[in-house]
């Protein structure tokens, strides 16, 4: 073990970023919508001229706003339309969803289950989304996108340095220690942070990026409710709905979390089973496949 620690120490953290940004780039024409959107006099003829420049984008765009996704009553026809009703805000949101996705298409990893990987990322933005329209004043289409990006730092150690994630995971599991602490003292930084560094070099707004690099500790977070919905969203994906494995779940998160957002092992079933009922069209509009 010793041999593995010396040899993954001299990995920075910056050099990771360094080297996926090359890979994984968001389009040219996220940060021109940034710019439209940042401009507090832009109208929607703005925005929907830049969005029309990327005919892929526009066609995912359209696909999401005529889902049960936002339930609107009406056919949205037209990208126009689509900010118009939608918003310049939810707007930003999807881009940056479907931009995501995009940069890190075709990836392949003999670590991880890219297929698998997506739809815990899926799962973990649904059950963001879902708690968070439970309160009234939180952003739940920016939940969901800070659920769906949690692990993006784990993708890119698992392609550029697979033998040390593979370490981590086995030890983690061998040991009973959470993956983020051995990845702390084996590298120095863990996912998360990696994660949030990505993000910042891609221009996220920063509520997403501290969304990123708190995942494991909310503690930490100076936005408490937002860290405690994006932690347990973390901890109940992939839970099977039923009584036994939901209480073993709630039972391992902190009371301050918990107290945080009113929750009981009940209402950790009940999301389970509202993400459910969306995930598999939300996965089709997010990642499509083919």
């Amino acid at each position: 073990m010793s041999d593995a620690t010396e040899q993954v120490a001299l990995i920075s953290m910056d050099k990771l970023v360094t080297e996926s940004s090359k890979l994984y780039s968001l389009p040219d024409v996220y940060l021109k919508i940034k710019n439209v959107i940042a401009d507090p006099d832009s109208q929607i003829s703005e925005l929907s001229d830049v969005l029309s420049t990327d005919p892929s984008l526009c066609a995912r765009l359209l696909r999401i706003s005529n889902s049960a996704f936002f339930g609107l009553s009406n056919k949205v026809e037209t990208i126009s339309r689509a900010v118009q009703i939608i918003g310049f805000k939810h707007i930003h949101n999807l881009v940056v969803a479907t931009s995501i996705a995009r940069a890190f298409d075709g990836l392949s990893s003999d670590t991880v289950n890219i297929q698998q990987f997506w739809m815990s990322s899926v799962e973990r933005a649904l059950l963001a989304r879902i708690q968070a329209g439970k309160h009234v004043f939180l952003d739940a289409e920016r939940l969901f996108v800070g659920g769906l990006l949690l692990d993006i730092g784990h993708l890119v150690m698992y392609e550029h340095i697979p033998e040390t994630m593979e370490i981590a995971i086995i030890r983690a599991d061998a040991e009973g220690i959470p993956l983020h602490a051995v990845e702390m003292e084996l590298l120095g930084f863990n996912a998360a942070e990696l994660g949030a560094s990505l993000a910042r070099h891609w221009q996220l707004p920063e509520s997403l990026c501290n969304l990123i690099r708190y995942q494991d500790q909310p503690e930490l977070s100076e936005e408490k409710q937002e860290a405690a919905i994006i932690f347990v969203a973390k901890q109940l994906a992939g839970t099977v709905p039923e009584p036994e494995s939901v209480k073993m779940v709630f039972d391992s998160i902190p009371a301050e979390v918990k107290n945080t957002l009113n929750l009981t092992p009940q209402s950790c079933e009940q999301l389970l089973f509202d993400e459910l009922g969306e995930l598999s069209e939300t996965l089709e509009l997010i990642i499509p496949q083919g």
